[in-house]
């Protein structure tokens, strides 16, 4: 269906060009690109250490619909004590790197 996806992408196209106009939509889009980008590392974190969210939340101690909740796109965040059990149940650590600009 070639017009389908001719439509779809000049629609694609108005709605980047809306996005780049205003600064205070693109940070909240940049900023939810961010936590969407986190949240995939977790999946793959978790399936790189062969672990299924049931047996995170054994190794944790967390439950197993919170760990659900962090790793996808809801609109709540866990809180730093959670992630950090989080991801010590993984076997990994939390570093901070600065971004070279």
């Amino acid at each position: 269906m070639p017009f389908v996806k001719a439509n779809i992408e000049a629609e694609a196209k108005k709605i980047q060009a809306l996005v780049e106009a205003d600064p205070e939509v693109k940070r909240h889009i940049d900023e939810w690109d961010v936590e969407y980008e986190f949240r995939k590392k977790l999946v793959l974190a978790r399936k790189a250490a062969g672990l299924t969210q049931k047996e995170v939340e054994i190794l944790s101690g967390l439950d197993q619909r919170a760990i659900s909740r962090m790793e996808t796109e809801t609109p709540t965040s866990p809180s730093i004590k959670t992630l950090i059990r989080y991801i010590s149940a993984l076997g990994c650590n939390l570093d901070i790197v600065k971004v070279a600009q």
